[in-house]
């Protein structure tokens, strides 16, 4: 099996050299659970006819040659330019503009923003571009699933029926596992991820996607855990601004829970990330 899963070991030796002033600085910039909102925001509208396709590697392919390159095809959206919404004056935008966020099992994501090939109909509405990209990291062999789709520039993943992929492909050998099931309910995280700059009052924005399933109150919905402590339960299929989250390191989990509130089981439904506002 692939590298669904990395986790970080803090040794003894590390936590006693942890000074007496940072453990001052981590508890003075400790967000207050009470002071946390998330909020959630209507998508952003976007064309009903973008597609995502992976052309390499195909589908159940072995790779064997490293770093592992491969393709994506984008219809009906243009990369590497400016998302032209209101919302980007609200939260993070990228300068580099729309792109492709590519994860590879339960690593974080990827970004590609730059087209091998591309063309535009006379009244400036239809993309059709081919992206090229490489693997950044190294894979243990076995199976490996990647799952692709497009943002805003400022980062909100496009949620129409076409928008996401996901594919199944092995790395030196064909070794498959019965736990991987891309027919059933899962879900995929976006933002936030890495660095903000802080910037008080301005919100982060919290982004996922959900394949085979939706949210309600009394169906399918998502468990928010935001720095170990504030829990919340999410029912819409929005992104969500979060506001109140103060300088330092901060940890988002993020869990697919079925109708009895009960984790869905699959690898990719209780997902941690941590990212810095700096």
């Amino acid at each position: 099996m692939g590298q669904f899963f990395q986790t970080t070991a803090i040794t003894l030796a590390s936590l006693l050299t942890f000074s007496t002033a940072q453990c001052a600085y981590l508890e003075e910039q400790a967000p207050n659970p009470k002071e946390i909102r998330v909020v959630p925001k209507e998508p952003t509208p976007e064309p009903d006819h973008v597609t995502t396709k992976i052309l390499f590697p195909r589908k159940n392919e072995v790779e064997n040659s490293t770093p592992i390159k491969g393709q994506i095809r984008i219809d009906g959206f243009a990369l590497g330019v400016d998302s032209d919404f209101p919302r980007k004056k609200e939260i993070y935008n990228d300068n580099e503009g729309q792109s492709l966020h590519i994860v590879i099992d339960n690593q974080p994501y990827f970004s590609v923003n730059e087209a091998l090939l591309d063309s535009l109909d006379d009244v400036e509405e239809y993309f059709d571009q081919t992206a090229e990209y490489e693997i950044p990291f190294k894979l243990q062999p076995g199976m490996h699933v990647m799952r692709v789709f497009p943002v805003r520039s400022f980062n909100e993943s496009l949620k129409g029926d076409n928008c996401f992929t996901a594919t199944i492909f092995y790395y030196k050998q064909k070794k498959s596992d019965s736990q991987v099931d891309l027919s059933q309910p899962f879900l995929t995280y976006n933002e936030p991820q890495g660095e903000y700059s802080y910037n008080n009052g301005q919100p982060i924005l919290l982004d996922f996607y959900l394949t085979n399933c939706d949210l309600s109150k009394d169906g399918y919905k998502v468990r928010l855990t935001i720095d170990n402590t504030n829990k919340r339960t999410l029912v819409e299929w929005v992104p969500h601004y979060l506001y109140g989250l103060g300088k330092g390191m901060h940890t988002i989990r993020l869990e697919l829970l079925d109708n009895d509130n009960q984790l869905v089981p699959g690898y990719f439904n209780d997902i941690q990330r941590t990212f810095t506002i700096k």
